[in-house]
This record gives C-alpha cells, sequence and structure tokens, in this order.
C-alpha cells in the first residue's frame, strides 16, 4: 500500500498549524525543525513499511504461482498397452496357421509345407491327400478365423481407448498449472506411441494371413502337380495318347 507524498505533507501543514488562540499567546517554538525532520523520518519510513509490503505481497504471488506450477495431476492414466499386446498374442498362437511370433517358424513351416520335389518323392496316397486337404482346410479357416478374432479385440480395445482419451482432454482442459499441463502431454505422447504400436500389430496380423494363404496355395499346387508328373510316370502315353 502506497501512501501519497502529498497527503503526508498535509499532515505535516495540519500538524504545524496553530489556532488562533495559540497564534495570539506568541509561543516561540524553539525544536520546531526537529519535529519537523522526526516526522519526515516517519513518513519516510512509512513509505518503506508500505513498498515492504508490496514486495512480501509480490513474493507470496510468486510463492503461490511456484506451488501452483509444481503441483502434479492426481491420477495419471496410461491406458493398457502392455496387456493389450499379449492379449493378441494369445489368440493369433491358439490358431492351427502359422504364427509370425512362433518360436520354432522353420520347423513348423517345413512340418505343415513342403517342395515340389519332396512330393515327387512321396508318392501321395489316399490316405495322404486326406491328410493333407484335412491340413489345408485347417490353416485357411484358422488363418482368417483368428485375423478376424484379432481385429475383434482390437475393436474392443479401440473403445477403451476412446475412454481414455476422452479422460485426458479432459484433464487437458483443467490443467491449473504448468507441472499439470506437462504430465498429461505426456500421457497423450505415451497414447500416440501405444496406437503406433498396434498399427505395427494390424499391419503384421494382415501380412501373416496373406504369407499362410499363399503358403497353403504354393503347397496345393507343388503337391498337385507332383501327383500328376508321377502319374504320367506309371502311365505313359503311347503315340496314339493311349495309355498302356
Amino acid at each position: 500500500m502506497k501512501i501519497p507524498t502529498l497527503l503526508v505533507w498535509g499532515f505535516l501543514v495540519m500538524l504545524g498549524c496553530q489556532s488562533p488562540v495559540q497564534a495570539a499567546d506568541a509561543v516561540v517554538c524553539i525544536n520546531c525543525s526537529n519535529e519537523l525532520t522526526q516526522l519526515l523520518n516517519k513518513a519516510t519510513l512509512l513509505k518503506q513499511l508500505a513498498q515492504q509490503a508490496e514486495q512480501l505481497q509480490t513474493e507470496m504471488n510468486q510463492y503461490r504461482d511456484m506451488l501452483q506450477n509444481s503441483k502434479g495431476v492426481s491420477t495419471q492414466v496410461w491406458g493398457n498397452a502392455l496387456q493389450d499386446f499379449t492379449r493378441l498374442q494369445q489368440i493369433m498362437s491358439q490358431s492351427k496357421a502359422l504364427a509370425a511370433s512362433a518360436s520354432n517358424l522353420d520347423g513348423q513351416f517345413a512340418g505343415k509345407y513342403s517342395t515340389y520335389s519332396a512330393y515327387l518323392n512321396q508318392q501321395m496316397g489316399s490316405r495322404d491327400w486326406k491328410q493333407k486337404y484335412q491340413q489345408w482346410s485347417t490353416d485357411g479357416s484358422d488363418n482368417a478365423l483368428y485375423t478376424l478374432k484379432g481385429l475383434n479385440v482390437q475393436a474392443q480395445q479401440m473403445q477403451n481407448e476412446q475412454v481414455v482419451l476422452g479422460q485426458l482432454q479432459q484433464m487437458a482442459g483443467s490443467a491449473s498449472g504448468r507441472m499439470q499441463a506437462l504430465q498429461v502431454a505426456n500421457m497423450m505422447a505415451s497414447q500416440q506411441v501405444d496406437q503406433v504400436f498396434k498399427l505395427r500389430q494390424l499391419v503384421m496380423q494382415q501380412l501373416q494371413m496373406q504369407a499362410n494363404y499363399l503358403a497353403i496355395q504354393q503347397d496345393q499346387q507343388a503337391a498337385a502337380q507332383a501327383a500328376r508328373d508321377n502319374y504320367y510316370q506309371v502311365h505313359p502315353l503311347n503315340l496314339n495318347g493311349a495309355r498302356y
């Protein structure tokens, strides 16, 4: 609180003025200069105290702002990215089709699918063909089914992520300090990273489905061509096109 200089001088003038009665008495003021100096000193002291009060108020405001800016959010929302990834991997591992995350991918691939040369030397019988058709049917069905199940899980997770995003947006709108704003921004950045990983996982699911489909198609073509070639070797054509 500042004390106007004009008000201080007015106060001094009032103290220095004498009433008519006092003037009639013609009293001589011996220490008037000392008293005036003391009043001026007191006025200066009051002004200094007012300045100190203003400085103290400024420091209190700064301290309050510091507390406000250093205050964190009460709860932090990070989502369930790790659990979501684990759930998707568990679903894909249940499929009979090959998974990109298989520990022994080379061995599993060799056990399911073969090459034209191997089929040519194998001389598959009716039972072998029945087993192969059963395998192709199961692998193809599981390839599509569990890919769709994985997409279904992704759709469910998107609903939860929309709830999380709504919470983060509300927290961003109600952030009252720099610390809260930074924490909310970090949580949003974490959600963006999770979305990038899930997008990569979707791409991997699509590529895995296509790779399994191509492997089945190649296996069928190799087995069929080897069977035809073996048949022609056992039943060659004569010059007239008839079989012996």
